[in-house]
């Protein structure tokens, strides 16, 4: 038995959602993007806060590099309609996400466990002649994890997390 055998994987279609976005970057340690992670997320609330923004959806985290020099990331929260105001100052918008067919993968369990059902997937990714070498995970950016519970409320053994790489 390999060891991507115990992934839940399927080919799904993600359909187009507007959505309250707030960009971040932080370095590459795991504790650091822990820490701008959170932060993010407590912009993006006080963005909602402050425009009167209803959430849809789960949020996301859509990843658009990951590397040794660091992670650019943007938190999303998909919302019901758009701000009544047209004019946002500040480094939160609202932009509609398109439409994406993706592969997605789902990480059960604590947050800190994520990179364990990365190396899974990067297993099957290679398995499947999708990826060559760790370089590759270029070619899914943006990808992104929609985070299904809140961890605020949720024990960290039942939290779950849904990995997405589009494909093309």
């Amino acid at each position: 038995m390999s060891q991507y055998d115990a992934l839940e994987f399927a080919e799904v279609e993600v359909p187009s959602v507007l959505a309250a976005q707030m960009p971040s970057e932080c370095g590459p340690d795991p504790a650091v993007i822990s820490s701008a992670m959170r932060a993010a997320f407590e912009k993006l609330a006080g963005f909602l806060r402050q425009h009167k923004l209803s959430p849809s959806g789960p949020p996301r985290a859509i990843y658009a590099a990951y590397g040794p020099q660091g992670v650019r990331f943007t938190v999303v929260m998909p919302i019901v309609a758009p701000p009544a105001a047209t004019r946002m100052i500040g480094p939160g918008f609202v932009k509609p996400l398109p439409a994406a067919k993706a592969m997605r993968f789902t990480h059960r369990g604590p947050y800190a466990e994520l990179k364990n059902t990365y190396g899974q997937i990067t297993e099957f990714l290679k398995a499947k002649g999708l990826m060559k070498t760790e370089a590759d995970w270029s070619r899914y950016m943006p990808m992104w994890e929609e985070y299904l519970n809140d961890p605020q409320t949720t024990p960290p053994a039942d939290l779950r997390t849904y990995i997405y790489l589009p494909v093309a």
